[in-house]
């Protein structure tokens, strides 16, 4: 057996390569922990099957080290500080790389075919061996979309379904791994899922997308995307750059057009004001009012909307449009560019762009040559029925945002096949999956138009807890305008200069703080049962007091209820019918989760607070340096 071995630069992290009996395998450990299983590392084409038969050539070594700023992204500055290796291999005269990168917190293998000319792919025979000592592994069953839950499964079980990437693995309980891939974009191959056997269902194989019913084509030099898996905390998962270290730079020249912000959209909840123009320019007022950066023009405005008028009326008010279009009308490359060269001179800021629905060759090939359009006519994009990004906000930082989850939209009655909507379990638990391989258009802030079942304040705080750097609220404008939350959406950033995770498990609990300039936003959501979010403020380095407001569960209706029942020797059904008549709840299940409390007070570095929160509830907390005020 020939190995090849990297270590991550700090020597934590391992990476083995084995060629056994001519075919590749790899596995991953951190501190002498399995965070990837042996799994096999291997690619048919026509041009030769390397999956066996395979002898070393050598191996080459490398460090790549390197600082990029992405002009719209969870945090300033980016570092990659990684190990890398390339093993040549041949068979029969034919030649294959096995490359390998190790950081600190992430470790990732591709194959590639060097030379010239076509190269047909049958199949990767490559995958992701989940390892032993995994508690819990939450995975989302493969959908077009990507728009599911991703629930716990239990390893016997992950062969009943293909799976789309990512996946969350808790293999202790601090240490976690997210299995998915990267540059996918950008590249010439076509998205992956995962499936196993009932024979070895820890073994998940990938899988190309199940509507390409043909090989893949592409063209030498040739390389995979990279198969990925980043590791350590939960806050180190949200945190890294891994997957756009591991992307091409980006193919923006001048990124000045790039302006994240906040927008308006009234589609899922003021039905049919998208074709009204009146009904736009009061979003486009709403939106100004907020000192919201954007607004949003949806399906259904051709023919019914003059953009161009809608812009310049914008524009008077210091409001960007966006509007929407179909991708079956933008397939076609010569009529794609005409109507983005089109909408770009109406001046419009952005489009949605909908309905991909594939991970196919075809369609990450229409994804590449409508970001560079895209580019070319200084458009920004929000991708929508879309796979999952995979760290292309580096390679297209003008893509803002990316829908590839079950957002806020189906809480719409035509979603049956999802009636309650996501839920708050699913909420905590996107933070650690889909939210942690990109920006994700979500839609949140849902109040009063639809049942959530979650609080306003646990909605409120999504527009922390998420992440999206194009940020679309879902509730109507005139529900906004008067919300006792509207000065926290007024204030909350989309970028960010720091992000903390105070405390957190999938499906349970989020706490989370970020940090923009001197302010900080905190943000809590919780699922199923009410809790007490308790953290400390020691990342505060401002010296002195900061003005806190706080927008929280109220849960003063409990509380009477507590001390009315207490005030009694025996409360009989009669009583507690009484009590609930006085508007006086007696469980939390009962409680409005309407009602926000909202409170100021003053903190410093290092006090500690204790936040309630009801069933399913949460909090939403601004922090501003007193000297400031």
């Amino acid at each position: 057996m020939a190995m090849q071995q990297i270590y991550s630069p700090d020597h934590r992290l391992l990476l083995t390569l084995a060629l056994e009996e001519g075919s590749l395998f790899y596995h991953a450990t951190l501190c002498g922990r399995s965070v990837m299983g042996r799994s096999p590392l291997g690619l048919d084409t026509d041009i030769c099957d390397f999956t066996n038969g395979l002898t070393p050539i050598e191996v080459f070594r490398s460090t790549a080290e390197e600082d990029f700023a992405i002009p719209a992204f969870k945090k300033p500055l980016c570092k990659t500080h990684a190990s890398c290796l390339t093993w040549i291999l041949t068979k029969r005269g034919h030649f294959l790389h096995a490359e390998a990168w190790v950081s600190n917190d992430g470790a990732a293998v591709r194959l590639s075919v060097p030379g010239q000319g076509p190269v047909t792919v049958y199949r990767e025979a490559a995958g992701f061996r989940v390892p032993e000592n995994t508690a819990n592994l939450y995975a989302q069953k493969l959908l077009f979309s990507y728009e599911d839950f991703y629930n716990p499964v239990p390893i016997d079980d992950l062969h009943q379904n293909a799976l789309g990437f990512p996946l969350l693995a808790q293999l202790g309980s601090s240490l976690w791994a997210l299995y998915t891939e990267a540059a996918v974009f950008g590249n010439d191959y076509g998205g992956s899922h995962l499936s196993s056997t009932r024979e070895d269902p820890a073994l998940l194989m990938l899988q190309r997308a199940p509507d390409q019913l043909g090989f893949s084509a592409c063209e030498r030099p040739f390389s995979t995307p990279w198969r990925t898996v980043i590791t350590g905390t939960l806050e180190t998962i949200i945190n890294s750059n891994v997957l756009e270290s591991l992307s091409s730079p980006s193919i923006v020249e001048d990124p000045s057009f790039i302006k994240p912000g906040r927008s308006l959209w009234s589609w899922m909840c003021d039905k049919d004001a998208h074709k009204d123009p009146v009904k736009m320019r009061e979003y486009i007022d709403a939106a100004a009012a907020m000192k919201f950066e954007y607004s949003l023009i949806d399906g259904g405005w051709s023919g019914n909307i003059d953009i161009p008028s809608m812009v310049e009326y914008g524009a008077a008010k210091g409001v960007g449009i966006w509007i929407w279009a179909h991708s079956q009308d933008l397939r076609d490359p010569a009529a794609a560019e005409e109507k983005l060269k089109l909408w770009s001179a109406w001046g419009v800021a952005g489009l949605k762009l909908d309905f991909f629905e594939s991970d196919s060759q075809e369609r990450i090939r229409q994804y590449n040559m409508l970001a560079e359009l895209a580019a070319q006519y200084r458009l920004m994009l929000n991708f929508h029925g879309s796979t999952k990004p995979g760290g292309a906000s580096r390679l297209w930082p003008h893509v803002l945002t990316y829908e590839g989850v079950m957002g806020s939209e189906f809480y719409l009655d035509y979603c049956s096949f999802a009636p309650a909507g996501p839920d708050a379990a699913h909420n905590c638990t996107l933070p650690f999956t889909r939210n942690a391989v990109g920006p994700m258009d979500y839609t949140p802030v849902v109040y009063e138009s639809r049942k959530t079942g979650t609080t306003d304040a646990h909605q409120t705080a999504l527009t922390v807890v998420f992440t999206s750097y194009a940020l679309h609220l879902a509730e109507k404008a005139s529900v906004l305008l008067v919300h006792p939350c509207r000065p926290f959406l007024t204030h909350v950033p989309v970028v960010w200069d720091e992000t903390r995770l105070l405390e957190g498990m999938p499906a349970s609990y989020v706490t989370m703080a970020r940090r923009s300039g001197k302010s900080w936003f905190i943000g809590g959501i919780c699922a199923r049962r009410p809790r007490t979010a308790d953290f400390s403020l020691d990342f505060l380095t401002e010296e002195g007091d900061y003005e806190a407001t706080l927008y929280s569960d109220d849960l003063s209706d409990m509380l009477t209820f507590d001390a009315a029942l207490g005030a009694l020797p025996a409360a009989d059904e009669s009583t507690i019918r009484f009590l609930d008549s006085r508007r006086v709840r007696p469980s939390l299940h009962e409680h409005n989760m309407r009602l926000v409390k909202v409170s100021s007070f003053t903190v410093r570095a290092g006090d500690r607070l204790a936040v309630p929160m009801a069933a399913n509830g949460g909090f939403a907390l601004q922090l501003r340096p007193a000297a400031e005020k």
